[in-house]
């Protein structure tokens, strides 16, 4: 039986499907607002305004540098305008920029407008700019019907674009951004997004809220004396959302623009986000091994019966060792800098984690699949580059010794990440890479100079919702049954104990929803935002998505930390 991977891969790998996103196959039953560009598109190449890097001197964080107007198809959304924006953002620090490239909606009724905003941030599509969303708008926009099926046969649920999460956002009055990370913009195959890096990732996020609160201002010549931001995200955006929500209120401050009106942090969505890379001393010995990084090691993208395409952790891990590595090289934190990207005087390289020709080619495969775009055109592609790791691990390692890990009794395999960072490895290579996982986990679990809980423009604890599919083989968490799963067999339910295990229950609300899977749930990766976003006919209107993020808006949200199984 398939369970979270489809024969396709349609959407997103590790790390999300719906607002700010994965690594997931899907098939057309389960498209998701990440899809986009072909694979075929040569590497790093965009859309007016956003086909080459700009010149930069001079600029600070979140600046609109340019945007063009794209026709809005009235099939997919009503209400609304649509700009792609190019503009500014932290790069190794803040005072290194960086330019990025995005969508925003804009609600063209101003009776219904509101100074609200939504950030989305997408899922793994890949990590250079021909593979971003804002390169193909309309797919973006049709990606927004809720949809989700098993990944077999006809879709179990097929709704419209006009009854989907960006239409619901429009009529409710709610400007939304959706950036594409840093990710190039025309130049080499070097510069690449900084993947699952929490700071310029975050970040990215945050500035194109001040970027498209400035185009509103320019395109539709609309003021506000301040606005309220929601932040979602699944998977890889998971990830980035939570990050968002850490930084954004020292963020602001510290990276505040001349006449930039308040922006205040209101909660934060995360669905099957990308969070427990890698044990700390602070995991109980029930976790070692129940990781990330391990536990997708030696797994494969798709199985059905005893077919197995595409080893997961290599594809995920060439686009982090990659992307990690070259951004090390992009430039070193200031000092003094506030948000530096990573661990100061860390610089990891490919070749210290990754093998050489002759233990497998690790770190060759890693430079060829990250040149990559993930989606339904490239499983073939990518399943040829990998399929060795899965078929013969003892002769093909992907990671060096002793992190490749090795089989158990029965002959199964088993990633030992986990282990080798606890003992601290004498290689220092492998320390870098075990230093820069710790920093760049969201939430309690990061090791890093950060507010690990995200904190509303007072100051106070923002709320959080954390959605998770029960049947997911890739953000893992598999359970069966309707119970709530422990944290060895579920990450997100790691991550929800780890915000649990704080003082914000008390003045902060906290959920996990999770979805069992069932003949009409499949609860998997893709399907779970999805899912949480349907009101049960097919419409986001009303949605548990759509109410918790009304709730947060309206500062309804009742304290209290809460996990349970919401389709029962």
């Amino acid at each position: 039986m398939l369970r979270s991977l489809a024969p396709a891969l349609a959407v997103a790998l590790v790390a999300g499907t719906t607002a700010v996103a994965g690594v997931g196959p899907v098939s057309a039953a389960e498209t998701a607002p990440d899809v986009t560009a072909a694979a075929a598109a040569p590497i790093n190449v965009a859309k007016s305004p956003c086909r080459k890097k700009p010149d930069l001197s001079g600029r600070r964080p979140g600046q609109l540098l340019a945007y063009r107007e794209l026709e809005v198809d009235p099939t997919l959304l009503r209400g609304a305008r649509m700009f792609r924006i190019l503009y500014t953002t932290t790069g190794v620090d803040e005072s290194k920029v960086q330019a990025s490239c995005g969508l925003v909606l804009l609600p063209t009724s101003k009776k219904k407008q509101k100074n609200q905003v939504v950030a989305w941030a997408h899922g793994t599509v890949g990590v250079h700019q021909s593979c971003q969303p804002s390169n193909d708008p309309n797919h973006f926009l049709q990606a927004g019907a809720i949809k989700y099926g098993s990944g077999v046969g006809p879709p179990i649920v097929s709704g419209s674009p006009l009854q989907g999460i960006w239409q619901g956002l429009i009529d409710e009055g709610r400007m939304v951004t959706a950036t594409d990370y840093y990710s190039g913009l025309g130049q080499s195959a070097f510069y690449q997004q900084h993947y699952v890096a929490g700071v310029p990732a975050g970040a990215a996020g945050l500035d194109s809220v001040r970027a498209g609160i400035t185009l509103a201002k320019k395109a539709t010549s609309r003021t506000e004396s301040s606005w309220r931001l929601a932040l979602w995200g699944a998977s890889q955006g998971g990830h980035a959302a939570l990050w968002a929500g850490q930084l954004a209120r020292k963020y602001y401050n510290v990276t505040a623009l001349n006449h930039q009106p308040p922006i205040k942090q209101v909660g934060v969505m995360a669905t099957v986000p990308a969070s427990s890379f890698v044990a700390t001393d602070e995991d109980s010995s029930s976790l070692v091994g129940r990781h990330l990084a391990d536990l997708d090691m030696h797994s494969a993208l798709v199985e059905i019966g005893p077919l197995k395409l595409g080893a997961t952790g290599p594809i995920l891990f060439s686009q982090v060792m990659t992307s990690w590595a070259d951004y090390a090289v992009e430039g070193t934190p200031g000092k003094n800098a506030s948000f530096p990207g990573y661990p100061r005087s860390t610089k990891p390289l490919v070749d210290e984690v990754l093998t050489g020709p002759t233990e497998g080619g690790g770190a060759a495969t890693a430079e060829t699949v990250a040149r990559e775009c993930i989606n339904d055109n490239t499983l073939t592609t990518l399943a040829a580059q990998t399929n060795r790791f899965l078929a013969d691990p003892t002769q093909n390692a992907f990671f060096v010794p002793p992190v490749w890990g090795q089989p158990d009794a029965q002959g199964v395999w088993h990633g030992q990440l986990d282990q080798t960072c606890l003992d601290d490895p004498q290689a220092k290579g492998l320390q870098k890479w075990c230093r820069w996982l710790e920093y760049n986990m969201p939430g309690p679990e990061g090791v890093n100079p950060f507010t690990k809980i995200p904190r509303k423009h007072d100051g106070s604890y923002a709320p959080i919702l954390i959605g998770q599919g029960m049947d997911d083989t890739l953000i893992y968490c598999q359970h069966s049954g309707t119970t709530v799963p422990a944290a060895r067999d579920c990450m997100s339910r790691q991550l929800y104990d780890s915000f649990r295990s704080t003082d914000m229950c008390s003045s902060a609300g906290l959920r996990l929803d999770l979805l069992a899977e069932s003949p009409t749930s499949p609860a998997s990766h893709l399907s779970t935002t999805f899912q949480l976003a349907d009101n049960g006919n097919a419409a986001y209107s009303g949605s548990r998505m759509d109410k918790f993020l009304s709730d947060a808006f309206a500062g309804r949200v009742k304290p209290g930390c809460s996990a349970g199984v919401v389709n029962k």
